[in-house]
């Protein structure tokens, strides 16, 4: 190939390199800009579409202040714990034990209380208050008088 190529005119031989030149260019661009342009172009699309997802999550986090926000305006929220302990102390209803759960329930303890005083907690408790009852467990000690647990959350 050498001899072919030095058999050559000088003219010609200037073509040939000139030529070569901008094919080992040209490859340059094809094998490595190309895929680095690419890359490129993926990268500001994962850019658009992370804006657009981050604009829609602002969105909510702002709808959700605002509704919580509302929520709030009528007053100061109370506990379910100061809720329980109203409600108890106007049946006069004395806890044994308030233990609190790590989801947000808490379990009420009565002991030696009247069954319809019971009642009247549980009725001022879920219909007048909102609290939901999740679970009674009531044994007789006497006639009309319960041991009562009660496991209650806070409602909407």
């Amino acid at each position: 190939m050498k001899a072919w190529f030095f058999a050559r005119t000088q003219s010609e031989q200037l073509s040939l390199v000139v030529l070569g030149l901008f094919l080992l260019s040209y490859g340059v661009l094809i094998g490595v800009l190309t895929p680095l342009q690419d890359a490129r172009d993926e990268a500001i699309q994962q850019n658009a579409r992370a804006l657009e997802v981050k604009q829609r999550v602002n969105t909510m986090v702002a709808e959700i202040q605002s509704l919580r926000g509302k929520g709030n305006s009528g007053g100061p929220k109370t506990t379910l714990m100061n809720v329980i302990n109203q409600a108890s102390q106007a049946e006069g209803l004395a806890i044994a034990r308030l233990q609190p759960s790590s989801n947000g329930e808490l379990q009420v303890r009565f002991e030696g209380v009247e069954f319809n005083d019971v009642a009247q907690f549980l009725y001022a408790l879920e219909i007048q208050q909102g609290v939901i009852v999740r679970e009674v467990n009531l044994s007789q000690s006497d006639v009309g008088v319960v041991a009562a647990t009660i496991r209650l959350a806070q409602g909407g």
